[in-house]
């Protein structure tokens, strides 16, 4: 008797489709099934690429960032250099202690900068392939050092006799062109290998957006062979193939502005991007955009877009405190029906669907969108559109406040807030040709803190330092928003006050020495300050007059007895005049 063979069982996938759908294992899979796996294919294609991308320019972006940050280090050391040269030369060729202090200040920054010079030695012994001889960038600036030092001591010694003052000149220069060479090929590299990171993006954000291209071809593509085979859901396929080009421009909008998000400089270019794309994604709807400030205290009106009255009636500030949105770290809709949770800020007579601007972490602003549905129902609608708008933007502005954070660091002093010396000596030039432009007066003003080593030494450097920022405050409060102060080495301070004359300059310093002198009851110490004014064009005719002059009107205030400002002397030429 014959048995009846068990039918096999099917290990091709295609088998399985074929049976999941009633098909015999012979037939052919229908049209709708290959085209869902083509798109699901597509989608789970663009998804994969989408988050290895992100991930890949992430990793390039924390690079990029590394790079700079080397970059920046190498300069400061670059800097330092040139101050030491610059003041061991200013003493040598005149005598004068004063010039020994960017020298001890560049001395102080090389030796904070331990870990940039085993960097640029690990650099030099690469791109010299450790050829025998060649000395380490850390032992060149040792050498460099010690020959500064030598001359130094030489002229403080009365020994320096014109020979031995050439040898340790020769040395220094030697070494000198030796470590410029060295950093200029470390910043050449560096230069070199971000250019190339920079064009590996945007050969991927090319890649990327021609991904999203042939995704969207596929799909709809795949949308249109379906509506051939389903006459009988032409109208409901019309509807969701219109939506789908829908989306894909808001997915190529938003791209678009991701694109030009990237080129932003700041948050006034952030913010015509965000207008132009509002516009175009939620055609009909207001909204605003509120961005923290420093201290993070409170949220500031950065941009508005839509209807006039609903700008001109929006808050200039909010309080974190007021917005449920930020408080939950999730969008909130302040609907305007009876009973509805409303933020403190909300306007009346219209919902507000408001989204939390985050970014790595971290709420950079809030994103508002108004309606006149009290409802909120065309709200909920264009809720996903408007959160992914929000996520362009969030780090857009986090990106904008990573580089203000950067920019801030290496244009302020660390311990005073204040300006460095660096920023002050530029500033110091374009304050001078607009002053010269508008035919209009400049001041500045330099303050010394009297027998601030004395301090130091009784009650230690902590309160020194609790000290000089508390001085700086005191000044702070003092300036107008146009005014510049900065520090311009130890406990000397230097303010530029653009459009002020002698008289007004005069005035200023003695509000500034009276608030410096109000410190002392706070801090426990006895605090004050010794002031000099000077003028162009009253009592200077160049920039560099002009600090020499306040300079030496700051002497003749420590010579007087301290505590007092003194001007410089009005120039010969207007006096006859």
């Amino acid at each position: 008797m014959l048995q009846k063979r068990p039918r096999p069982v099917p290990t091709s996938m295609k088998a399985v489709l074929l049976r999941s759908v009633g098909l015999p294992e012979n037939a052919s899979l229908p049209t709708a099934v290959k085209l869902s796996i083509l798109v699901a294919s597509v989608i789970i294609l663009t998804i994969a690429a989408t988050i290895a991308a992100f991930l890949y320019t992430f990793q390039t972006q924390q690079g990029l960032l590394a790079l700079r940050l080397d970059n920046r280090n190498v300069r400061i050391v670059q800097l330092a250099l040139l101050d030491i040269e610059t003041g061991a030369r200013g003493f040598v060729l005149s005598s004068r202690s004063e010039y020994l202090q960017p020298y001890s200040v560049g001395l102080e920054v090389l030796d904070n900068q331990k870990e940039t010079l085993g960097m640029m030695d690990r650099f030099v012994v690469g791109a010299t392939g450790g050829t025998p001889g060649t000395r380490t960038f850390s032992a060149l600036v040792a050498h460099y050092r010690s020959e500064i030092a030598k001359m130094i001591e030489a002229e403080q010694s009365g020994s320096a006799s014109g020979a031995i003052q050439r040898a340790h000149l020769d040395g220094t220069k030697a070494a000198m062109d030796t470590l410029r060479q060295y950093i200029d090929q470390f910043l050449a590299a560096k230069t070199v290998k971000a250019n190339q990171t920079e064009d590996s993006l945007a050969a991927l954000q090319t890649l990327l957006l021609a991904l999203q291209i042939i995704s969207g071809t596929a799909i709809l593509s795949a949308l249109v062979l379906a509506f051939r085979g389903l006459a009988g859901q032409s109208r409901a396929r019309a509807a969701a193939m219109a939506e789908a080009v829908q989306s894909r421009e808001q997915v190529e909008h938003l791209l678009s502005m991701a694109d030009m998000l990237q080129s932003a400089m700041g948050y006034e270019d952030a913010n015509a991007v965000l207008r132009a794309t509002a516009g175009r994604l939620l055609s009909g709807l207001s909204g605003a955009l509120y961005i923290f400030n420093n201290s993070r205290d409170r949220l500031d009106l950065s941009t508005t877009w839509g209807h006039d009255e609903a700008g001109a009636a929006l808050p200039q500030m909010i309080a974190p405190s007021q917005c449920w949105a930020l408080k939950r770290g999730k969008p909130h809709i302040n609907r305007g029906t009876y009973g509805a949770l409303r933020c403190g800020h909300a306007l009346d007579g219209q919902s507000t669907l408001e989204i939390p601007m985050l970014a790595r972490g971290e709420i950079y602003g809030l994103l508002q969108i108004f309606s006149r549905d009290l409802a909120g129902a065309d709200l909920e609608d264009i809720r996903p559109l408007a959160v992914a708008l929000a996520d362009s933007m969030s780090l857009a502005l986090s990106s904008i406040a990573l580089r203000e954070r950067l920019r801030n660091q290496a244009l302020r002093d660390p311990l005073t807030g204040l300006y460095n010396r660096r920023f002050m000596e530029e500033v110091l030039e374009s304050f001078a040709v607009q002053a010269e432009r508008r035919n209009s007066p400049m001041s500045a003003i330099m303050i010394d803190l009297d027998h601030f080593k004395q301090l130091n030494d009784q009650h230690g450097h902590a309160v020194g330092d609790a000290v000089l920022r508390d001085v700086a405050g005191a000044v702070l409060a003092s300036l107008r928003k146009s005014d510049i102060a900065c520090r311009y080495g130890g406990e000397e301070l230097i303010i530029l006050l653009p459009d002020s004359d002698l008289a007004t300059a005069q005035t200023k310093a003695e509000e500034v020495r009276k608030r410096i002198s109000e410190l002392s009851s706070s801090d426990g110490v006895t605090i004050s300050a010794s002031l000099g004014v000077a003028s162009i064009p009253q009592t200077s005719s160049s920039p560099a007059d002009l600090l020499t002059m306040a300079d030496a009107a700051l002497y003749q205030a420590k010579q007087e007895g301290r505590n007092r400002v003194e001007s410089a002397p009005v120039r010969m030429a207007l006096v006859k005049q």
